[in-house]
């Protein structure tokens, strides 16, 4: 298995990772995001590949004081193989590179073993919120 930076032209197969993992939002996940995400200098945007097949994909960012993995997905038939472990990994030490102290990540309740077995801590009194609509979270400040 190789880890490389995301490429323009892995983005379907992105794509149907994370539909495949109920993970896909046209609103945040669609191709033309991806590319930009991929040409942010604060964010790592990297997949793992077998056999020339896009097998799993992680994000996330550095702003200079915190690294924050956003987003992990692994191909259903590549699960419990090690693919999740070396991204993390890999995204750990680009955030190092990077200059990064610490990571954190935002997870699901499904895969909150995950990352306990990788060594995140969770934290019971941190609430996650998310306004998918930025249009309507200003505009509902706006009223």
């Amino acid at each position: 298995m190789k880890i490389r930076d995301f490429e323009s032209n892995d983005a379907l197969d992105v794509v149907e990772i994370l539909k495949l993992n109920n993970q896909y939002s046209s609103l945040v996940e669609e191709p033309a995001a991806m590319k930009r995400v991929s040409e942010c200098r604060a964010a790592v945007y990297l997949v793992a590949v077998e056999h020339g097949k896009i097998v799993g994909v992680v994000k996330g960012v550095y702003d200079g004081s915190r690294a924050l993995i956003h987003q992990i997905s692994v191909h259903p038939k590549y699960q419990k193989r090690g693919v999740g472990s070396a991204l993390v990994q890999e995204i750990a030490c680009r955030f190092r590179k990077m200059g990064a102290p610490s990571v954190s990540v935002n997870a699901s309740i499904r895969s909150e073993g995950f990352f306990e077995k990788a060594g995140f801590k969770v934290l019971p009194e941190v609430v996650f919120m998310l306004a998918f609509s930025i249009n309507e979270l200003i505009e509902k400040e706006s009223s």
